[in-house]
């Protein structure tokens, strides 16, 4: 039962041994102490020159060498030193600086007697290295920056193994001015299984110090450069819409090797971030928010393997928009409010990703459409109901005519004869009035 829970404590066992023994196997040869005060040291110690002196920094030095009696005088490098410095043949130096190291020379009867080397000891930084692969069949670097000043003297070397059994190298290192980090190069070759022991050396004039040993290979070290070049632009009648486009690093040599993308994107003044990937050099944002700026950012990753870059410079811009916004005054929201008898469809966000905006200042063309055949169909309505009146007031007037033939008053002179009654027997006539 308890044998999943071993397996892997033997592991770390084995491989912290494995760093100890890679460390004590590469800290003498190839990173050895400049000078040590003990005679019977190390062999891989350098001993002291002859006729030098170790003193820690901001110490209190009196020097002195044999002859340098009587009257004499000092030579600090190439310049006399001041006589206040200068007591029963000793020169003394106070609270000593990394400037004062250097050969002084004690002077007699205008004669070199002696001289003696000062070696300022000042507290040597441990290496802490971080190493990267910008391309898989380009060249190890690896780089340090210091947190403290850089002791005179200062060197720097890269000490490397390919494997556990191969015999450690060590290459020079240069100090970067710009961005003061320490770089170093190995040369690689694009094999993927191949493992690298590495680790760095630091040495000033009287200390050396060498940093942990790391084992690295082409996954865990891969890391592109950002993509370059990072570019946001409005798309136009589209208000929510926005396009993205960049460049692949420099470093990224060749298209063999693919690399994928991630797209960081915010609108201003908000913490809400959004982000996708894409494995090509352009991207469209669809939910941006209008009228806003958004700030964008672009990262890059080998396609397989390897870590993230570092973010790009961010880009920003802002969605395209019919006229620049304006804050609305009272009589402008009775104006709209009277102007807009239309209200949007519930599908108004769906039309705006699709490149279809309304402007505000007029409506849409198919309410013009719909007015004219309104209108249209209202004027054929009236001339219906003309018609139908003008067919009317021909009949009243054929049915006026009528009635006057039948009751228009009878001419004097014109007897009217009445329709018999039907008593037979009544036969009196009754003149008109």
């Amino acid at each position: 039962m308890g044998g999943p829970d071993v397996a892997p404590s033997l592991f770390c066992l084995l491989f912290l041994h494995l760093r100890f023994l890679v460390s004590a196997h590469i800290h003498h040869p190839l990173c050895p102490k400049p000078v040590t005060r003990n005679k019977t040291s190390s062999v891989n110690n350098q001993l002291l020159p002859p006729n030098s002196k170790v003193a820690p920094l901001l110490s209190n030095v009196s020097l002195t060498c044999p002859g340098c009696e009587g009257d004499v005088f000092w030579r600090c490098g190439q310049v006399e030193c001041p006589k206040r410095m200068m007591k029963e043949g000793r020169l003394l130096l106070k609270s000593i600086q990394s400037k004062d190291g250097k050969v002084y020379t004690c002077i007699k009867e205008k004669q070199s007697v002696c001289s003696v080397e000062l070696l300022v000891e000042e507290e040597l930084e441990k290496p802490v290295m971080e190493c990267y692969l910008r391309h898989p069949a380009s060249n190890i670097t690896c780089e340090w920056q210091k947190n403290s000043r850089i002791p005179r003297g200062n060197k720097v070397t890269l000490i490397s193994s390919r494997g556990n059994k191969a015999k450690a190298t060590s290459n020079p290192c240069s100090y970067r001015t710009y961005s003061k980090k320490y770089q170093c190069r190995l040369h690689h070759t694009e094999d993927y299984t191949e493992s690298y022991y590495l680790s760095m050396c630091a040495t000033s004039q009287t200390d050396s110090k060498i940093g942990d040993a790391m084992m690295v290979n082409y996954r865990s070290i891969m890391q592109p450069d950002p993509p370059i070049e990072v570019t946001v632009s409005p798309i136009d009648f589209a208000p929510r819409k926005l396009q993205v486009t960049w460049r692949k690093p420099r470093s990224w040599i060749g298209n063999f090797y693919a690399l994928l993308y991630e797209v960081q994107y915010r609108p201003e003044n908000s913490h809400q971030v959004s982000s996708a990937e894409t494995s090509n050099c352009t991207f469209h944002i669809v939910d941006a928010i209008k009228g806003r700026r958004h700030f964008v950012s672009v990262r890059a990753k080998e396609e397989f393997y390897g870590s993230w870059s570092i973010w790009s410079q961010e880009a920003n811009a802002t969605p395209w928009a019919d006229s620049a916004p304006t804050e609305p005054t009272e009589e402008t929201l009775q104006e709209v409010s009277a102007f807009y008898f239309y209200t949007d469809s519930p599908q108004g966000d769906n039309d705006e990703d699709s490149g279809i905006t309304i402007s505000p200042s007029k409506p849409p063309w198919y309410t013009y459409v719909i007015g004219g055949i309104s209108f249209g169909f209202i004027l054929l309505l009236v001339l219906v109901v003309l018609i139908r009146q003008h067919h009317k007031w021909t009949s009243c007037i054929a049915k006026g005519t009528k009635l006057n033939t039948l009751y228009w008053a009878v001419p004097s002179g014109v007897k009217s004869h009445e329709k018999p009654s039907a008593n037979h027997g009544d036969t009196t006539e009754t003149p008109l009035p």
